[in-house]
């Protein structure tokens, strides 16, 4: 099962620059079975961060900056990150804008001069927080889509206190990057749950645009979440596969139809990375 992560700008921030809560996003990141989210709004607050953390100082120089945007958007188009579309039917999610309105911010304490200096970003961040603002308020109507119409296992990420507040008071799974250790996490976000096996098993695959059968590729190492292919077929990162048969090279162990997607490829190795879909219990090739 893939599980989703929305995360919030402040959060998805973490994942490229050092700061409290930078552990726990790259965590997230290097994990196979976990989908981290945004929202399509948060692409542009994400770069303008980055520009403004070159003014501010924070980065030394603008080929620093460029850097970071240059790598959070390969992140996007290789599917690293999936863009979540806001759409019209989210706007009418009336009981998120009632807890917005009703649920008052936690008390903004003062930062001490040495907090400042210890998490120069961190703090840069908390200096300017203030009630759930339009960005926040897409976010949380984003993850009541996940959590209700779905179905399916979802966390939201972040360490502002009023989206925590109305998080909880609507019922969803929220997470505070900054206060969580690796070993607080939930189990089912825990990379060692996902450990890879060396494997060698025959893979056919199928592309689910054109059906087209695939050359037939070898697995080489598999996890709950997904497996590592040798391949001589040129993939595309994002593009949808369904596994139609993944056997061992002696026909004694087989199971059909994986759906997957490929989240990285390598054509100079000839190696890819195949997310799985749904449940699959991969254990049956390691006996």
């Amino acid at each position: 099962m893939i599980i989703d992560c929305l995360l919030d700008t402040n959060s998805i921030i973490k994942l490229y620059v050092d700061m409290r809560g930078s552990e726990v996003v790259r965590h997230l990141y290097q994990n196979p079975a976990v989908l981290i989210n945004i929202a399509n709004t948060q692409v542009v607050e994400v770069i303008s961060l980055f520009y403004k953390f070159r003014r501010e100082g924070v980065f030394s120089s603008d080929e620093e900056r460029t850097k970071y945007v240059d790598t959070f958007l390969k992140d996007i188009s290789d599917k690293k990150i999936e863009v979540y579309d806001f759409a019209d039917e989210h706007i009418k999610d009336f009981e998120v804008y009632e807890k917005i309105t009703n649920i008052k911010p936690p008390f903004k304490n003062p930062i001490r001069p040495k907090q400042v200096f210890i998490h120069k970003w961190n703090a840069f961040f908390k200096e300017v927080k203030e009630p759930a603002d339009g960005i926040d308020t897409i976010m949380l109507l984003i993850m009541r889509e996940m959590h209700l119409m779905t179905q399916k296992e979802a966390f939201i990420f972040s360490s502002d206190g009023h989206v925590k507040k109305v998080a909880e008071a609507l019922g969803l799974k929220i997470i505070d990057p900054e206060s969580k250790s690796l070993r607080e996490l939930p189990e089912e976000l825990l990379r060692f749950r996902n450990k890879r096996e060396n494997i060698n098993l025959r893979a056919i695959c199928i592309d689910c645009e054109s059906s087209l059968q695939l050359n037939t590729s070898r697995a080489v190492n598999i996890c709950k979440g997904g497996l590592c292919l040798e391949t001589r077929n040129l993939l595309t990162v994002g593009k949808r596969l369904d596994i139609r048969r993944l056997e061992s090279y002696d026909g004694s162990k087989t199971i059909e139809n994986i759906p997957s997607t490929i989240v990285w490829y390598d054509q100079q190795k000839q190696q890819a990375g195949l997310k799985f879909l749904n449940d699959f219990d991969h254990s049956v090739f390691l006996s």
